[in-house]
């Protein structure tokens, strides 16, 4: 075990692989911050740790995670990446800002680990070993710059502006970004605003891990969702920074994905948050647009709609309302996944069916012999009556 300090990463980590190589010899494995902001409910009811046939798992989205590359072997000029990743990378670059400008390479290897954390927990595949990501169909493209490790920030800054510019032209619907910048510049904000404004890309960032009431960049832009860190009982992290532009909060302490060498191990930091509410975003983008939501009636999900409904339908958390320790609340991947609200059966209505699941499992919790997390539409981790009129609220919707 050894603890590693990265200074743009924004996070003090703790690294701790696990004792089967490659994960073969633990079987997969469901990582807290996964099932706690309830993903699996959306493509896992039967709870066999298994993708259910025809759930949304991501399918389609294309994720671009800024960050330190990812894990890959090279054969001849074949890559052939982390066994819980192969499969769900499309491709990569790396930018390094050389002699006053920043070139693009083809190499975009992980030395670090970082990176590789981050998109285990976005969409690790769901197979038998290892760990399964919170969206695990979703597809990623790798931008890896080169001094976001320990390097100086106005090299990484610039490397960092590139691959954004890089993730718009691949055609990404989000740019995940595990990483923080104690100070603003012009240039980032210019790429971020555009990639947002412009391009119609939603862009999510780090709060960071400094123990600061300062949110960093660019997660302090209005174009960029800015998330901090809970630890499993839902009290903000320590590390967590705070501030008016925080957003979100999501799980960050001692999260458990995938690391170099084809194993796994557990991170914490508001880097860790940032996967899973990019993964929420990854399921709503790739499920079929909800009308209440869709303000330009185009009938496709955009940048601004699917913002909007991961903050009306987040767990409050903290003072009623937004404040800067919480944001909105606590990221909810199982509400803003079903359609209508209320449908927890994912049988496209809210009938009998639903308030006959949620009564059974009335004043349960997890652990309890009624628990089912299906019920528990708002993920206090209880259902209550808050669960029951939220479902009688909706009864008799259908999904047109």
């Amino acid at each position: 075990m050894k603890a590693v300090s990265r200074m743009l990463l924004g996070c003090m980590i703790t690294i701790l692989v696990v004792a089967c190589i490659g994960g073969a010899a633990c079987g997969e494995t469901l990582p807290w911050g996964v099932e706690r902001i309830r993903t699996p409910c959306v493509w896992d009811q039967d709870e066999d740790l298994a993708v259910d046939e025809g759930a949304n798992a991501g399918d389609g989205v294309r994720i671009c995670v800024i960050d330190s590359g990812i894990d890959y072997d090279k054969y001849d000029s074949v890559k052939v990446y982390h066994p819980d990743l192969n499969g769900n990378v499309l491709d990569g670059r790396g930018f390094r800002h050389w002699y006053c400008s920043v070139e693009e390479r083809l190499d975009y290897e992980d030395t670090n680990g970082h990176g590789t954390h981050v998109a285990g927990t976005i969409s690790a595949v769901d197979n038998t070993e290892g760990v399964i990501g919170a969206a695990p169909k979703a597809k990623l493209h790798v931008a890896k710059c080169y001094h976001i490790v320990n390097g100086p920030a106005d090299s990484a800054y610039r490397e960092v502006v590139s691959a954004i510019n890089w993730a718009v032209n691949q055609g990404a619907y989000i740019i995940s970004m595990s990483l923080s910048f104690a100070m603003n510049y012009t240039e980032l904000f210019e790429a971020c605003y555009n990639a947002y404004y412009y391009y119609g890309v939603l862009l999510i960032a780090s709060a960071g891990s400094e123990e600061e009431s300062f949110v960093r960049y660019p997660a302090a832009y209005d174009s960029v969702i800015a998330v901090g860190a809970v630890f499993p009982n839902l009290t903000r992290a320590d590390f967590s920074n705070t501030g008016p532009e925080l957003e979100f909060v999501a799980p960050g302490f001692e999260i458990n994905s995938t690391i170099l060498g084809g194993e796994y191990g557990t991170l914490s930091g508001t880097s860790m948050a940032v996967p899973h509410v990019t993964a929420v975003a990854a399921l709503i983008y790739s499920s079929k647009v909800d009308p209440d939501y869709d303000y330009d009636m185009d009938e496709e999900w955009d940048n601004f709609e699917v913002r909007d409904k991961l903050q009306e339908l987040c767990l409050d958390l903290g003072p009623s309302g937004k404040d800067e320790e919480y944001g909105y609340g606590f990221i909810n991947g199982w509400a803003t996944n079903q359609r209508p609200l209320g449908d927890v059966n994912i049988d496209y209505k809210v009938n009998i069916l639903d308030i006959s699941i949620a009564a059974k499992a009335f004043g349960s919790y997890p652990g309890h012999p009624k628990w089912d997390r299906r019920a528990d539409v708002n993920i206090d981790n209880e259902v209550n009556i808050l669960d029951i009129d939220i479902i009688s609220s909706n009864y008799g919707e259908i999904d047109p």
